[in-house]
């Protein structure tokens, strides 16, 4: 019996250590549980204190390649006085110049924003450049943007770059704003000058698509020296080394390029889209993995051959915003004639449009000469036309549109964006295939 009662005894024990060690291994798996942290360097938060902005929006933006196109990624309206505002993204972003703007003001303000980034602002009125900030990269920076440009604001950018190593967005910005005015000189090929401009860059970093001076550099890059075929071929072989239209920046700077041949079509260049299409896009790469871009340059590449600059326009026939028949070759040509293409409901067409119609009638009243203009309407839908033109002073133009189930006439002129411009001469031989006023008023008063 007394062997049994230790016995009993001893198994008790056993079986309360086992519960004891079945609570530790529970409460133990408990603690490495490892819950999901959010990264801290992810997204930014941006607060602005305001004063005086009750109704004002403030609008954060990005930039596409220059100054001029900004894309508006966020925007907060002010309710009351003394109110702090904030921009907040929790996902990753790109490490990169953004811009601050206020609806209805001209005057913008450029911050770097990187990941992780949580910077505080105080605006005290409608002028976004009075901003201010403790962040010492951007207090820097709005101070460098303050400068007049010279020597002495690209001394400041540079010594703001040495202060801040470790910024890549700042690195980036400082070496197209260095190098977008570098000069060739007379003892340098071009080759040399190139390669120069392209020392300690990572043309695939994401940040340069959306540099406002990137497309200022890539027309140095690719203009200096003497503008002819085999020199912006030479380029582009350089360029675009070891680049497929996977990598990060390839569809930007083949935008870019098509972009710039058409500014420069009067310097004999027009086998360069060919050449590029066919040596860096007409891939198998290309083809399976970015097939609604190859088939976007291949119909800009065939567009070169349609219709070329220096070709004579063949005639057409369309028809008035009165229903009366229309025939270019009846059309009196003058000295220089526009012929513009756009789509009543297309956001550049109703930004470009009016601005186009107001240098045209400026120029004319300026030279005494007056310009040949045709509006086509270049979509099937007439809804919103007559509206259109009454807003955007084209009524003392020839407005004109396809007849009624007519598309091979657009097909025949090859125009399917918008909006889309031909410069003619008096004969009706293309000039250029895009807008450009300085181009219009020198031709004029040549």
């Amino acid at each position: 019996n007394l062997y049994l009662c230790l016995n009993e005894k001893i198994m008790k024990k056993i079986f309360y250590l086992l519960i004891i060690l079945s609570f530790a291994t529970i409460f133990s798996q408990q603690k490495t549980i490892i819950k999901p942290v959010l990264n801290p360097l992810i997204g930014y938060e941006l607060s602005i204190k305001t004063e005086n902005l009750v109704g004002k929006t403030i609008k954060l933006s990005i930039y596409n390649g220059n100054y001029k196109t900004v894309y508006r990624i966020d925007s907060v309206t002010v309710n009351k006085n003394l109110e702090t505002v904030t921009f907040k993204q929790k996902q990753n972003v790109i490490s990169t110049i953004y811009q601050l703007s206020i609806t209805g003001k001209p005057n913008k303000t450029d911050i770097f924003i990187g990941n992780g980034d949580k910077i505080s602002f105080k605006l005290n009125d409608d002028n976004i450049e009075t901003i201010n900030t403790e962040n010492l990269l951007n207090k820097a920076f709005f101070e460098y943007q303050k400068k007049q440009n010279g020597e002495e604001k690209t001394a400041f950018l540079v010594n703001l770059q040495k202060k801040f190593p470790q910024n890549k967005a700042l690195k980036i910005f400082n070496l197209f704003e260095i190098r977008k005015t570098a000069k060739l000189t007379n003892n340098q090929s071009l080759a040399d000058f190139r390669n120069l401009m392209l020392k300690d860059i990572d043309v695939n970093d994401k940040a340069i698509s959306l540099m406002p001076n990137a497309y200022s550099f890539l027309n140095n890059f690719f203009t200096s020296g003497e503008i002819n075929s085999e020199n912006y071929k030479a380029g582009i072989d350089l360029f675009f080394k070891n680049q497929t239209c996977t990598n990060n920046n390839f569809k930007f700077y083949t935008n870019w390029v098509f972009k710039n041949v058409d500014l420069l079509q009067t310097r004999n260049i027009n086998d360069v889209p060919d050449y590029f299409f066919n040596k860096y896009i007409n891939t198998n790469t290309c083809i399976t993995k970015s097939k609604d871009f190859y088939d976007a340059s291949l119909k800009k590449v065939q567009s070169y051959s349609k219709n070329p600059v220096g070709s004579i326009l063949t005639n057409f026939e369309l028809q008035t915003i009165e229903s009366k028949p229309f025939i270019y070759s009846d059309f009196p040509k003058e000295k220089i004639n526009i012929v513009v293409f756009y789509d009543p409901l297309c956001s550049h067409c109703i930004t470009e449009i009016p601005k186009i119609t107001q240098e045209i009638s400026n120029l004319e009243k300026e030279t005494q000469l007056k310009v040949g203009k045709i509006a086509i309407l270049n979509v099937f839908n007439k809804t919103h036309w007559e509206d259109f033109v009454k807003k955007n002073q084209l009524e003392n133009w020839m407005n004109v549109t396809y007849k009624d189930g007519d598309t091979k006439t657009q097909e025949k002129l090859d125009v399917f964006s918008n909006p889309n411009y031909f410069i003619l001469d008096k004969n009706g031989r293309i000039l250029l295939k895009t807008y450009n006023l300085s181009y219009i008023k020198n031709y004029l008063t040549q």
